[in-house]
């Protein structure tokens, strides 16, 4: 470590400087930092945004993971830099891609606990968190820290990449205190933390070059098996087709199928889903885990196609053939305010054609975002008028509902929708049905994302059909033709290729709201008449990442969604369920809405 280079007259005016704008700098947020560091004074500006406390620690904990290979890779060479660390009353550091502190059994206790939070917005400016903003290896100086605890230390951080991918897979922080090392020359010495990140990344592409060869020897075991169907083989990297995918499929049938295998690599669970491609038409999806290594998981697909390509012709708004002849004039109308060629949108219109044929009353069921507001307009349209009221405003209870009643009554709209009515209680529902059931003129439409008792009671009292909104992660077809749809609609603007693709492949925790905002941004973005991946919003990348959930997480999400069905929303009686605190269901909870996934 080179720790015995003074620091030039220059180079300490410089600090003393830093100190006194950082106190103007607290006081009056518009103060000059003319002379800071560029890097720091975007630092300073982002914690200030962000609302940290420059004095005190208010102990943000989240969780986060370094996977296995990157532990086994960095134990040794972190190990040895510790004990150099620990001559100068320093330690080292490990933190997750997320910016969560990690504690490695090779490292010593560096006094923050497990789990804490080295985010800018979560402390301020320091090591880690400045590393993630900026992209690459940073130090700061004592005076530079944002907040008034951390600025006793020389801070350095330096990321590891990925060597296939270009992710960070984790950040190594060096810390030593500025009154035991009084002569430092950071730039050598973040020189030297990056040469340890670089060997770490050499070891851990050691360490995994073995994955092709177990993705290879997985490939053709199943193209044997399969004989002509078409094969497809993915680890994130690497793709593998056989003659018979080449042949057969179309380049956004790739974009569509690559996205479904990253789920199964993600979950580790096989999925079977019907999707409609551009070459083979109506198929079915055989998605398959693959494990390459204790912490990496490929895919296998096989497409198995409803009938041979050749009498199939799909088009952008093609309709399913068991919508063709009776009820054609309502799916025409439907397609017209709709977007959408998956099987699993096919399915939802069918059903929304029946509801206005038959003129049934209707639950939809889905997640936030996936659409079901637009398909309700959509229905309440082919009926004539509508009223709409979200249940969520408390426009359902006294003295409001009254006048919602009054106002059904004496407009008599052909639709009533009612939004988030799985937020009723059982009262409420109640009276709904008792004051409503009468008027057989006014069909009603409610949305909930899960179903309760109170949305059964109004599901039994208007004998309602039930319509399921497929999330976009089920339906990757509908994403090209709803990302053109937004770009259209903001002055018909061009979406490139590559920038479908990548839409394509994310997971939409948000769904259809969440593609439409970051569409919108993007087309606000580009100067010229093709948007491209370059006018993404720059948080875009970090969505993709938070809406992924390891095994683990996805275990305990589904465990958090049991307990709060079984409770019927009771939060004190599903954290006994679950034999937690109500504390701990809480951040739980707060932590996968976080992530964009509804309860």
């Amino acid at each position: 470590m080179a720790a015995a280079e003074v620091l030039s007259p220059w180079t300490h005016e410089s600090l003393r400087a830093t100190d006194r704008v950082r106190e103007l700098f607290l006081m009056q947020p518009h103060a000059d930092l003319t002379g800071i560091r560029p890097i720091v004074a975007r630092s300073w500006y982002r914690s200030r945004a962000a609302g940290v406390d420059a004095v005190a620690d208010r102990g943000f904990f989240d969780e986060g993971r370094v996977d296995e290979y990157t532990i086994h890779a960095a134990g040794p060479h972190l190990q040895k830099l510790d004990e150099v660390a620990a001559d100068l009353g320093g330690y080292v550091s490990l933190t997750a891609p997320n910016g969560v502190l990690v504690k490695a059994d090779f490292l010593r206790d560096d006094g923050f606990p497990a789990g804490y939070s080295l985010l800018e917005e979560s402390c301020g400016s320091n090591g880690e968190g400045l590393a993630l903003e900026e992209g690459r290896g940073v130090w700061l100086a004592p005076e530079e820290h944002f907040r008034e605890d951390m600025r006793g230390n020389w801070c350095f951080a330096s990321l590891v990449r990925d060597p296939f991918h270009n992710r960070v897979r984790a950040v190594i922080g060096l810390t030593l205190p500025a009154n035991r090392v009084s002569t430092l020359e950071p730039s050598s010495t973040l020189l030297m933390l990056e040469g340890v990140a670089s060997r770490i990344e050499r070891d851990i592409e050691v360490r995994t070059s073995s994955r092709e060869r177990a993705l290879l020897s997985e490939y053709l075991r199943i193209s044997r098996r399969r004989g002509n169907r078409a094969v497809i083989a993915l680890d994130g990297k690497n793709s593998l087709l056989n003659a018979s995918a080449t042949a057969s499929l179309e380049d956004s049938d790739f974009s569509i199928i690559s996205g479904y295998a990253k789920a199964v690599m993600s979950s580790g669970r096989d999925m079977t889903c019907e999707v409609m491609l551009q070459g083979p038409g109506p198929a079915t999806l055989e998605v398959s885990p693959v494990t390459l290594s204790a912490a990496n998981v490929g895919a296998i697909v096989v497409v198995r196609p409803h009938a041979p390509s050749k009498e199939r012709t799909v088009e952008t708004k093609s309709v399913p053939q068991q919508l063709e002849g009776a009820g054609q004039g309502t799916v025409d109308r439907l397609m017209s305010q709709l977007d959408g060629t998956s099987t699993e949108f096919k399915r939802t219109l069918n059903l929304a054609r029946k509801a206005v044929d038959q003129e049934r009353s209707v639950v939809m069921i889905g997640e936030l975002g996936s659409g079901k507001r637009r398909l309700a307009s959509a229905i309440a349209s082919l009926r004539g008028g509508q009223m709409v009221v979200d249940a969520r405003s408390g426009a359902l209870r006294n003295p409001q509902f009254r006048d919602l009643v009054h106002r059904v009554t004496t407009e008599l709209p052909q639709t009533l929708i009612v939004e988030h009515a799985d937020e009723l209680s059982q009262n409420e529902a109640s009276e709904i049905a008792q004051s409503l059931r009468g008027n057989t003129a006014t069909k009603l439409i409610f949305t909930i994302a899960r179903p309760t008792d109170a949305t059964l009671l109004l599901s039994e009292a208007f004998d309602v059909l039930e319509i399921s909104v497929a999330p976009l992660r089920n339906r990757r077809e509908d994403i090209p033709q709803l990302a053109n749809a937004v770009a259209e609609e903001l002055g018909e603007r061009r979406l490139s290729r590559r920038l479908i693709t990548t839409l394509t492949h994310a997971d939409w925790p948000r769904n259809i709201d969440q593609l439409r905002a970051v569409v919108s941004n993007a087309v606000e973005r580009a100067e010229g008449a093709e948007v491209t991946v370059d006018d993404l919003p720059q948080g875009f990348h970090r969505v993709l990442t938070k809406g992924r959930l390891s095994r683990l997480e996805d275990a305990e999400l589904s465990e958090l969604r049991s307990a709060l069905t079984e409770a019927n929303g009771n939060r004190s009686l599903a954290a006994e369920t679950l034999q937690i605190g109500r504390s701990t269901l809480y951040r739980r909870m707060d932590y996968f809405r976080s992530r964009g996934f509804d309860l």
